[in-house]
């Protein structure tokens, strides 16, 4: 029996493929289809998600096929600027720029092929799961997108979030630089709301929005495609690789645990793309749920924790499909009105909202739940980010040398990085240790005497 099957392939299922291997559970992947998706769909992700690729050791790999986004911005019909909606200039603090553009299909092969590493991973291609009981796993993730066979058969409902529109992508590719913007736009006009991302490598997108009245057929044709472009470039410039009808909504699902199967992803939660936020919410599933799984199968954990995953991630997913569908209302808005524009502030925390409630110290302090701070640091000669120096699981950062360590934590002392007194500080917020979770969430703060109050309460939290 293996300890975990996985439904679906896609970048959240191969995440988590790659975190369970690298945790060594007996881990088996059904993909349906025979090979990668040849076009472009995901193109956005941000730093967290870096942050979780560098945690299963594929960063280098993905740098090379990623570009740091330039921005988005909120314009007029005739291009004018209205709205910075945010600053992606700001200083980095999780190691990684706040904001990246790719191809899905160059990341769906990295990941894939980093899933080779790891001999306790098996991966089927052509793997149609039909029926979930078929499976001889000790716990199942649905990674099976938005239609989700498994949410249908477990007969779990999807509560609506009242946004749902409908929206042509069109995807081209140019060789040669078009002269076009380099910052993602989002087209204010009442009489065709757009979107445009300047993707990676020669790849850009548009999004045109369909209003109830038309026929999304009927822009299918190059021509029709042609004369929505018109207003960017001209003629037959570039090469249209792909355009479909997509239809923009915000839903969640009733229950993301049925027993033992989790759903991750596009299965669990979908959003309107306006603030780029869909598949780095599944990889965000992927990495809160792995590290979970190994704590029960090989911590001895209580399943209790299980409980924890949607507590912690469906609010979270909440709040981005508000962010995005606020981001959606402004741009289809014929007054639209613009929220204060974001700062860089260099001591600030995640830009977005923190996890609320579960696996987290009870102790009142604003920066629990927030993604830790990862600084780059010298230790013992080298200069690397944080969670390199520690390692893949919890870790605790402490201002004095520490011996309050328990088997499944690793104790770092600020004494030990060399001539990063402040990124630390700021990371400590004014405590004498910090406990980050494997996901890099902040679990708790604590003075040094009670630092191991603090541990005893991660233990208790998880039932070992």
């Amino acid at each position: 029996m293996e300890d975990v099957a996985i439904i679906g392939c896609g970048p959240v299922g191969a995440t988590m493929a790659n975190l369970l291997g690298q945790s060594g559970l007996k881990t088996v992947v059904h993909e349906a289809a025979d090979s990668e998706y040849p076009l472009p769909r995901a193109c956005h992700l941000d730093a967290e998600i870096m942050r979780i690729f560098q945690g299963i050791g594929l960063s280098e790999e993905i740098l090379e096929i990623v570009e740091p986004s330039q921005g988005m911005e909120f314009v007029d019909k005739e291009g004018n600027p209205l709205f910075d909606y945010e600053d992606f200039e700001r200083d980095p603090i999780l190691g990684w720029k706040e904001d990246y553009v790719f191809q899905q299909p160059q990341l769906d092969r990295i990941l894939r092929e980093g899933i080779g590493r790891w001999p306790s991973v098996e991966l089927n291609f052509g793997s149609e799961v039909r029926d979930i009981t078929d499976l001889n796993a000790r716990y199942i993730v649905a990674c099976d997108g938005a239609s989700s066979p498994t949410r249908e058969s477990l007969g779990i409902e999807l509560t609506d979030f009242d946004f749902d529109q409908t929206w042509l992508v069109v995807d081209l590719m140019i060789d040669k630089d078009p002269g076009l913007p380099s910052i993602i736009q989002q087209v204010c006009d009442p009489n065709r709301p757009a979107t445009y991302v300047p993707s990676a490598n020669g790849h850009h997108r548009w999004e045109f929005r369909i209003f109830e009245n038309e026929n999304p057929d009927d822009f299918r044709g190059l021509e029709r495609v042609r004369e929505l472009l018109s207003n960017w470039i001209t003629g037959d410039t570039g090469e249209i690789v792909r355009v479909a009808p997509y239809r923009f909504h915000a839903v969640v699902a009733d229950s993301w645990r049925f027993g033992n199967v989790f759903l991750a992803g596009d299965a669990a939660h979908q959003m309107p793309p306006f603030m780029g936020q869909g598949m780095c919410s599944g990889i965000r599933d992927a990495s809160n749920l792995a590290w979970k799984l190994k704590a029960v199968i090989r911590e001895g954990a209580s399943e209790r924790i299980f409980e924890s995953y949607e507590e912690e991630r469906r609010p979270h997913v909440e709040d981005c499909i508000k962010l995005s569908v606020t981001a959606g209302s402004l741009v289809t808005s014929e007054s639209p009105i613009f929220p204060e524009a974001d700062i860089n502030d260099p001591e600030r925390w995640s830009r977005l909202p923190s996890l609320k409630s579960g696996i987290f110290s009870d102790a009142e302090n604003e920066r629990i739940g927030h993604q830790g701070r990862q600084p780059e640091v010298s230790h013992e000669g080298q200069r690397m980010l944080l969670d390199s120096v520690v390692g893949s699981d919890w870790y605790l950062v402490s201002n004095q040398s520490q011996k309050n360590t328990r088997r499944w934590c690793r104790t770092i002392s600020k004494e030990d990085l060399d001539e990063h007194s402040r990124e630390i500080d700021l990371l400590l917020n004014s405590n004498d240790a910090v406990l980050i979770r494997p996901d890099r969430y902040i679990f708790g703060f604590a003075e040094e005497h009670e630092i191991n109050n603090l541990l005893d309460e991660a233990e208790k939290k998880m039932g070992i």
